[in-house]
């Protein structure tokens, strides 16, 4: 069935069961609407077959029922074994535990229907290579290994090294690609024997080349692979004699960046990133590293902080005291009555903290309930 028309089969089995009442959509596998634009045909037809020896097993073991006696069973089992019913079994679930390339997969189904049916009326063997039989004999989208073409022409060159190891020959396997080497990252020519620009030989033998990468910081290839062994340096590296190419330190320059900005240096370039806000000018990220603070921030400590942020945070602190003194009171209040004594004791207690607690945030520089400087504390004490 065509993608499209299998679209609108769902789509009028939807309107009908919206006409009937029926609210619930259908449940359909979303993986045969969803298709796949990266599976070629040769790679469709070998996803066909491992679904269909997926069904060989799964059947393997037979579907029969009745037998009284063991030679009864057994006959019932070969019956099975080459029976239509069993290869209807076996097609009734292909592709189905397919998802990403369920349409593909669908496809090539109808495609190797035919002869599917034509390998199985000659009671073949189920391990001979199904493969060969029907993705390159019959239906001929794949060729066998170091193929490649319509023809499957042979790849050129060693096919026990093709590409001298470093590469693949281009549509191997399948009936597309002109034979050509696509060589791997860091290799080039025409069988993949010389080293891409940026890459060194880094070994070589009578079977086997290896192409390495350059230093990063070399530029238009190098001898070997430390920073000293490159032909030139690239843009944001110095050469230097004894060291080779060496990273420049852009934020050495002040101004590199914009008043808002700190630099941040990296190999071969850098970064302007932006100051705190509570900046004004600044070292580095953090309300810690300000040159100057910004419009409504103060220097606390080493930090820029908030000025109203400050007074809100130090009237927070005030009501707390406060609630707390008064809440210190009522207790003492409570126990008073029921023994003088104890609540005498647990009072003077109360005003001895609360007098410590307002001179101590006298001398720290915070409003209290009064200005303890016009007491004299030790002749407060005293009476």
């Amino acid at each position: 069935m065509e993608f499209g028309n299998l679209c609108g089969y769902f789509f009028v089995l939807s309107f009908v069961n919206l006409a009937c009442g029926n609210l619930h959509a259908p449940i359909i596998n979303p993986g045969i609407l969803t298709q796949s634009k990266n599976l070629g045909d040769c790679q469709a037809c070998k996803l066909f077959i491992e679904s269909f020896k997926r069904g060989l097993e799964r059947t393997s073991r037979g579907k029969y029922e009745g037998g009284d006696a063991a030679w009864e069973e057994e006959k019932l089992k070969k019956s099975y074994k080459r029976s239509e019913m069993r290869l209807i079994d076996i097609q009734d679930g292909v592709c189905k535990d397919e998802k990403k390339h369920a349409v593909q997969c669908h496809h090539m189904a109808e495609k190797a229907e035919e002869f599917i049916e034509e390998w199985w009326a000659q009671d073949p063997d189920e391990s001979a290579d199904l493969f060969t039989y029907l993705c390159i004999d019959k239906i001929q989208v794949c060729c066998p290994e170091h193929h490649y073409g319509k023809d499957c022409t042979p790849c050129p060159g060693d096919h026990a090294n093709i590409c001298n190891g470093n590469g693949k020959c281009r549509g191997d396997g399948t009936r597309k690609g002109n034979g050509t080497c696509l060589c791997d990252p860091g290799y080039t020519g025409e069988y993949c024997m010389d080293c891409d620009a940026g890459y060194y030989l880094s070994y070589k033998d009578e079977n086997k080349m290896l192409c390495s990468r350059c230093h990063r910081s070399c530029l238009g290839g190098c001898r070997q692979g430390t920073q000293k062994d490159c032909v030139a340096c690239k843009s944001g590296y110095v050469f230097d004699i004894e060291e080779g190419c060496q990273d420049i330190n852009e934020c050495d320059d002040i101004n590199k960046c914009k008043k808002d900005q700190f630099c941040v240096n990296s190999l071969g370039s850098y970064a302007c990133m932006a100051c705190d806000k509570s900046c004004e000018g600044c070292h580095g990220d953090g309300p810690d590293l300000c040159r100057k603070c910004a419009k409504g921030y103060s220097k606390k400590g080493e930090l820029c902080i908030a000025d109203r942020e400050d007074e809100d945070q130090s009237d927070s602190l005030t009501t707390t005291r406060y609630m707390t003194y008064v809440g210190l009171i009522i207790a003492t209040g409570i126990l008073l009555p029921k023994s003088t004594t104890l609540g005498s004791l647990v009072g003077f207690m109360v005003m001895t903290y609360i007098v410590g607690a307002e001179y101590y945030c006298m001398i720290n520089g915070h409003s209290g309930l009064v200005n303890l400087k016009d007491y004299d504390l030790s002749q407060l004490f005293r009476t």
